[in-house]
């Protein structure tokens, strides 16, 4: 999922002394480094020990590992730097440098192909660290990509986007009269933020109607947890994203809805798109007693499991889910339903079994990198497939009541 609050944030933070590795690729450095490989010279060798031309009239002592990384420098970024002189000295408008940089950095991680690895500006990764973490303006769009689109997940409640009708399937195709391509999702959420009260024109479509509608940015509050009892003393908790905050909030519901003694728990997880993945796996600990609730599996095939302790609500309970239910949320169902902790209802789900990691590159600007797919615990593949419910409830807008949440209530009462 990607929030218009900031692409999916269904990554690990790459904050923790293990997990941190300094990125120093830099425009100065890059420059530094053809510079002298371009004009590299063994003077004098002793003992593994060498000078080397700086390019600039003086020396440099060198070890043989740091000589043999310059040359690998030289040999492959001499032609990046040919290709950059060739431009600047031939096009016909004057170019800015660090734009250059950047559509560099850029190119470098869209490569990959995958809409959710890319190279983020130091104020773009600014903007996705307050969104992560605190409130901001905007319009209140979760966002991700599907079918080379980019797709609304959810609107936040309250926000000028639930109140201009958007609803879960949406595609977005321009921002302020820019198309956006699911490449560029990260872009399209980034020019939806701005200023308390300015306005911005989203153009979408739903089925084979195309609208534009023009929105005030308004203050986006990060909740993200909502609770009610319903008729027959049923316990209801909605859970639209998962943000730092969820998992406390959740745990902290629930002991309520344990206290006033329901007969049962309807967890709603529906248009939920995700969000960090630890909250998730919190929530998901809540529910299970000890069992795997996932494991992730990166290129190499090395299994990193993610496991729940003994402690788990003694409530039954089952999970609303539908094509809007992504990531973290997938992770949550699929734990439930292979660990039969509840049932399922509802429609299948989004279907993105990944996940990212996002590491501050050093001089504020930062990455974000797919590193590892994840699976069920009993090894169901979720990326592009996503997870079929125990109960097929499917929901339709001409629909007096919430068919889904019916099914969920007859189960609980049923028990």
């Amino acid at each position: 999922m990607i929030p218009e609050n900031e692409e999916n944030k269904d990554e690990f933070q790459g904050n923790s002394k293990e997990n941190r590795k300094t990125v120093t690729i830099t425009k100065k450095r890059l420059t530094a480094v053809i510079a002298i490989g371009l004009v590299i010279g063994l003077l004098i060798g002793y003992s593994g020990i060498y000078f080397v031309g700086t390019g600039t009239g003086g020396m440099a002592l060198v070890s043989r590992s740091e000589l043999e990384k310059l040359h690998y420098m030289n040999q492959k970024y001499t032609k990046a730097e040919l290709l950059f002189n060739e431009l600047a000295t031939k096009y016909y408008k004057a170019l800015d440098e660090d734009d250059i940089m950047t559509g560099i950095y850029r190119g470098m991680y869209e490569a990959a192909g995958d809409p959710y690895t890319m190279y983020l500006t130091a104020e773009e990764y600014e903007k996705l660290m307050a969104v992560t973490t605190g409130d901001f303006y905007g319009v209140g769009l979760s966002m991700s990509v599907k079918d080379g689109n980019i797709v609304v997940m959810n609107t936040i409640e309250g926000s000028p986007a639930e109140r201009a009708g958007f609803k879960a399937g949406d595609i977005i195709l321009k921002v302020d009269g820019v198309s956006y391509a699911a490449n560029t999702l990260d872009k399209a959420a980034a020019k939806m933020r701005g200023d308390l009260n300015t306005k911005v024109t989203i153009t979408y479509s739903r089925g084979d109607h195309v609208k534009d509608v023009e929105l005030v940015r308004k203050k986006i509050v990060a909740q993200s947890v909502y609770s009610d009892i319903l008729d027959g003393n049923i316990g209801y908790i909605r859970i639209t994203s998962f943000e730092l905050a969820t998992a406390d909030d959740f745990k902290q519901e629930m002991a309520k809805m344990e206290r006033a003694k329901v007969k049962g728990l309807v967890i709603d997880l529906r248009n939920n798109g995700g969000g960090i993945v630890d909250s998730g796996l919190a929530v998901a600990d809540a529910l299970l007693p000890e069992c795997t609730i996932v494991y992730l599996e990166d290129k190499n095939g090395e299994r990193e499991y993610h496991n729940s302790d003994a402690e788990a609500t003694s409530l039954p309970y089952v999970l609303l889910v539908d094509g809007g239910s992504a990531s973290a949320t997938e992770i949550v169902a699929a734990a439930v339903q292979d660990n039969k902790g509840g049932a399922l209802v509802g429609t299948t789900t989004f279907g993105k079994g990944i996940v990212q990691l996002i590491e501050p590159v050093g001089d504020g600007s930062a990455v974000r990198v797919t590193t590892k797919q994840y699976f069920s615990p009993s090894g169901k593949i979720i990326q592009g497939k996503g997870i079929a419910p125990d109960y097929s409830v499917k929901a339709d807008e001409k629909d007096k009541t919430d068919k889904q949440l019916e099914k969920a209530i007859s189960l609980l009462k049923a028990n």
